[in-house]
């Protein structure tokens, strides 16, 4: 690759970091999430996923695989909650089920590395107090209560199986 072509990609890199850099707010049960610019059900969605998985290749040493599956599993509550509250009922399995694949991905890495468990266990317990409140926004026991009732088992037994 020419030296040109590796100033074009840096700088589309640069741009694209800029433009998507997400603002920090405060949500319920303090838990510091961030206002994702793209969400689900956005006509650039599939661009941000293909980004991250592109991303995610380039995690080559331990603790930043840590850090970014982090950071996705909180993006993915940001994008459940956005999906709630927006009331996007055709996204509401999918952004669920994104939710639970990453916070499984993040421990099934944890327990590889044998890393400090404490932290994510305390974490996960905040995300569920969280999801609580986002899975009361439906009536008991319908789908959509259910969906978001079955993130908040998963988190339980992966606490379970982290505090091993």
């Amino acid at each position: 690759m020419t030296i040109s072509g590796k100033k074009i990609i840096s700088s589309l890199l640069i741009i694209f970091l800029i433009v998507f850099q997400p603002l920090a707010i405060y949500a319920e049960e303090n838990i510091n999430l961030k206002n994702e610019a793209i969400n689900p059900g956005s006509f650039y969605y599939s661009f941000k996923r293909l980004w991250e998985k592109g991303v995610e290749r380039l995690q080559f040493s331990r603790q930043s695989k840590i850090t970014f599956y982090e950071s996705l599993l909180k993006t993915r509550l940001v994008e459940l909650n956005y999906v709630v509250e927006n009331k996007l009922l055709s996204e509401v399995q999918t952004s669920s089920e994104r939710f639970a694949y990453y916070a499984g991905i993040l421990t099934q890495e944890l327990i590889k590395q044998n890393k400090n468990k404490e932290q994510t266990i305390e974490e996960f317990n905040q995300f569920s107090k969280f999801l609580e409140n986002l899975r009361d926004k439906y009536p008991a026991n319908t789908s959509f209560w259910m969906l978001v009732q079955h993130d908040i088992n998963t988190l339980s037994i992966l606490s379970g199986r982290l505090k091993q």
